[in-house]
C-alpha cells in the first residue's frame, strides 16, 4: 500500500523554520472589533494561527530535531529572533533582551568550533563573537582579540577557519532542511 502525500503547507523550507522560530505561544483570538477595524488584512489562508500554528510549529520543530545537532544549532541560530520584548519596566531596560533560544544556539556552536582550530589554545569570548557575528550581531572582533591579548594574526586565523566552517556546515544545513521536509510532505507542491 502507498503511503498518501498531504499537500504541504509552507512555500519553502526557510518559511518553515522562520515561522516555528518566531512563533510565539502568547497569540490570542481576536476580538470581532479587532476584526473589523483590520480591513482587509487577511493572513495567508493557511491556518497558521491559534493551535493550528502552535501544532505546525512543533511539527517543524520535529523535523528539525531530526538533523544532525550541528545543523539543527545552525538553522535555529539563522533563524531566531536575536532579541525580544522586555517588559520589566525597569529604568535601566532598552525595552529588549536577548532571545534565550538564539544565546543558547550561538552559546553551543561556539563550543562545536573549537576542532576547527585544531590543538592552537582559544578563548572563549573570541570564538563566541565570531560565531555571534556570522549570524548578525555587532561585534569588533578585533578589540575583542586585542582586549584578551590575543595577537591580531592569530585572531584573524582563527576567526576565518570558524567563519569557514560555518558558512559550508550552513549549506549542508539547509540542503538536508529542504530534503528532509520535503520528504515530510510539509512543502507546497509547485507545477
Amino acid at each position: 500500500m502507498e503511503a498518501i502525500r498531504h499537500e504541504g503547507i509552507f512555500k519553502s523550507a526557510h518559511e518553515a523554520i522562520v515561522f516555528a522560530c518566531n512563533y510565539t505561544s502568547q497569540q490570542y483570538a481576536m476580538s470581532p472589533m479587532a476584526k473589523l477595524l483590520q480591513r482587509g488584512a487577511h493572513g495567508s489562508g493557511r491556518g497558521l494561527i491559534g493551535l493550528d500554528g502552535a501544532a505546525q510549529s512543533g511539527m517543524v520543530f520535529a523535523e528539525l530535531d531530526g538533523l544532525d545537532y550541528l545543523q539543527m544549532l545552525i538553522l535555529v541560530a539563522r533563524n531566531s529572533p536575536r532579541k525580544e520584548r522586555c517588559e520589566c519596566t525597569h529604568s535601566c531596560c532598552s525595552g529588549w533582551k536577548p532571545n534565550p533560544i538564539y544565546r543558547d544556539a550561538v552559546s553551543q556552536l561556539t563550543e562545536l568550533v573549537m576542532p576547527v582550530l585544531g590543538s592552537a589554545f582559544s578563548f572563549r569570548r573570541h570564538r563566541y563573537a565570531v560565531v555571534d557575528k556570522y549570524f548578525g550581531e555587532k561585534h569588533d572582533i578585533k578589540a575583542i582579540a586585542e582586549d584578551l591579548g590575543l595577537p591580531p594574526r592569530t585572531a584573524d586565523r582563527h576567526a576565518s577557519a570558524i567563519r569557514k566552517f560555518l558558512k559550508d556546515a550552513e549549506k549542508d544545513a539547509w540542503t538536508k532542511w529542504y530534503e528532509r521536509l520535503d520528504a515530510a510532505g510539509m512543502l507546497l507542491q509547485t507545477a
